[in-house]
C-alpha cells in the first residue's frame, strides 16, 4: 500500500477553516451582531413596556467544535445561538422573538435578514455575492423544567409548522468535543473534514439531497476508530488516514437498512441516526428515501475508490484515484516513473562533462 499520509495532511491543511476565535474579522462581526441584539432587545422590550430579559449566547456548529472547512461556494456558515431568559408558556407564537431579532438587524447588511425554520439568517455579501452568513437559532426556557427549547418555524408558516422544539446545544457541543483526546482527536477531526469535503464535491449544494454535516459528525463520534501503521525500520507508529477514512466509510455503509418504498415498489437503503442529545431525532430525517439511497450508493462508490487507493504501490496512482472524490486541493505527487526519469537525467554525464573529462586526462 502506498504511503500517502503526507498528501492527506497537506490536503487537510488546505481545506481546514480556522476556528472562530482565531479569525479576527469573523469574531468582530459576531460581536457586533451580539451587541446589536442586546441593545435592540432592550429598546424593543422597553417600547412594549415589558421587563427586559437577559440574554446568553452560545457558539454552535462547526466553529464551536473546530470542524470547519473552507466551503466550495465560499459562503461561510457561522452559528450563534441566542438564549432568552423567558418562558415558552408566555410565547405561544414562537416566531415572535425571531421577528424581533429580524427587525433589530433589518439594516445591518445589504441583504435583509431571513427567518428560516431553525434560525434567523444574516447574510454578508461582497459585490452581490454572499461571502458568509450568520445563523441565529433562538432558544427559550420553560416554567416547568430546566430544558431549552428551539423556536422552530418560518415567519408565515401555518400554526402546525411552528413550535418549540426541545434542544440541548451545549450538550451536543460537549458530546462532539469530548469524544477523543490527543492525537486521536486530531485524526478524528481530519476524517470529519475529509468527509465534509467529499460531501461538497459529490452532492448538489441545493435542496435536502446532501447529508447534513451534523449527521456525518455525530456518526464519526460513534463509528470512527483511530488507525496507525507500524514502521519496522524506525520502530515507530504513524497515523494512517487512508485506512481510518475507509473504515469509517465502511462502518457508515453498514448503518443503512433496506426499506420498502411503496411508491417506487422497490427496496431502498435508508439510514436512521439519532441525535445523542434531546430531542434525539433522526439527523437524516429531511432526506427522502431516494436521497438516502443515493447517499448510500455514493458511499459505496467512495469506499471502492479508497480500497483501490490502498491497493496501489505508487502514491501518484493512489492519489489520482482519490482526487475526483476529494477535489483539486488533494495533492497528486509525481509518479515513480517520472521521478526515476528525473534522477536518470540528472545523473547522466553531459557532453561538456565528457569533454572536460577528456581534457583533464
Amino acid at each position: 500500500m502506498a504511503d500517502i499520509q503526507k498528501q492527506f495532511e497537506e490536503f487537510h491543511d488546505a481545506i481546514k477553516l480556522k476556528r472562530f476565535k482565531e479569525n479576527k474579522d469573523l469574531r468582530e462581526k459576531r460581536d457586533i451582531i451580539k451587541d446589536k441584539i442586546k441593545s435592540g432587545i432592550k429598546t424593543k422590550f422597553e417600547e412594549m413596556e415589558k421587563d427586559v430579559p437577559s440574554l446568553e449566547f452560545i457558539d454552535q456548529g462547526s466553529y464551536a467544535v473546530d470542524l470547519g472547512i473552507v466551503p466550495e461556494d465560499k459562503d461561510y456558515d457561522i452559528d450563534e445561538g441566542v438564549i432568552f431568559d423567558l418562558y415558552k408558556e408566555d410565547y405561544t407564537d414562537n416566531v415572535e422573538l425571531k421577528k424581533i431579532i429580524k427587525d433589530i438587524l433589518a439594516n445591518h447588511t445589504s441583504t435583509p435578514p431571513k427567518i428560516k425554520n431553525p434560525c434567523v439568517t444574516i447574510t454578508y455579501s461582497l459585490e452581490d455575492e454572499p461571502i458568509y452568513h450568520v445563523d441565529l437559532p433562538v432558544y427559550i426556557k420553560s416554567k416547568f423544567d430546566n430544558e431549552l427549547y428551539l423556536a422552530w418555524g418560518k415567519e408565515f408558516a401555518a400554526d402546525d409548522k411552528k413550535y418549540w422544539d426541545l434542544a440541548d446545544p451545549q450538550g451536543l457541543n460537549d458530546h462532539i468535543s469530548n469524544s477523543f483526546d490527543g492525537d486521536d482527536k486530531k485524526q478524528f477531526k481530519r476524517i470529519v473534514r475529509y468527509m465534509k469535503k467529499w460531501k461538497d464535491i459529490c452532492f448538489s449544494t441545493s435542496g435536502s439531497s446532501r447529508p447534513p454535516s451534523v449527521g456525518i459528525t455525530i456518526a464519526a463520534v460513534d463509528l470512527f476508530t483511530p488507525r496507525q501503521t507500524y514502521n519496522s525500520l524506525s520502530g515507530t507508529y504513524k497515523y494512517d488516514d487512508l485506512t481510518a477514512l475507509k473504515d469509517f466509510v465502511n462502518n457508515s455503509i453498514n448503518k443503512f437498512v433496506l426499506e420498502w418504498d411503496s411508491e417506487r415498489e422497490e427496496y431502498l437503503r435508508t439510514i436512521n441516526y439519532n441525535l445523542p442529545v434531546k430531542p434525539y431525532s433522526n439527523v437524516f430525517s429531511k432526506m427522502t428515501k431516494v436521497q438516502m439511497n443515493s447517499f448510500y450508493q455514493k458511499l459505496v462508490t467512495f469506499e471502492d475508490a479508497l480500497a483501490e487507493a490502498q491497493s496501489k504501490s505508487d502514491p501518484h496512482d493512489a492519489c489520482t484515484v482519490l482526487s475526483p472524490y476529494l477535489g483539486d486541493k488533494f495533492p497528486i505527487p509525481e509518479s515513480a516513473q517520472a521521478r526515476y526519469q528525473k534522477v536518470a537525467l540528472s545523473s547522466a554525464p553531459s557532453s561538456n562533462s565528457a569533454k572536460d573529462w577528456g581534457n583533464e586526462y
